[in-house]
């Protein structure tokens, strides 16, 4: 299995967070972090502009869990030691257990 680093993965969940990026288009992390439940697919709804067949796209969004992993690297990321750790293997944090 491929290893991505710690600012490949920030940088991954970032770019879904504020894009729109079709998944026939994605990035090898986003496999990963979709693998690891911090990814899915929606499918976009298209406005036709013009008449014609519009073929539906699907794009990444992030779960709840890769919404979370994002501050968390976001936070991480403005630390002291980000120089040393954003080159690192990027290891997945545990999913919270949320309390009822």
């Amino acid at each position: 299995m491929t290893t991505y680093s710690n600012e490949a993965v920030l940088e991954a969940l970032r770019r879904a967070q504020y894009r729109q990026v079709p998944w026939a288009k994605r990035p090898g992390v986003f496999e990963y972090l979709r693998s690891l439940g911090m990814m899915d697919t929606v499918r976009q709804r298209t406005v036709a502009p013009a008449p014609g067949f519009h073929a539906p796209v699907d794009i990444a969004v992030l779960t709840e869990r890769g919404r979370a992993e994002f501050a968390r690297l976001a936070r991480d990321e403005q630390g002291r030691d980000w120089d040393v750790r954003r080159t690192t293997s990027y290891v997945a944090s545990e999913p919270r257990a949320t309390a009822l």
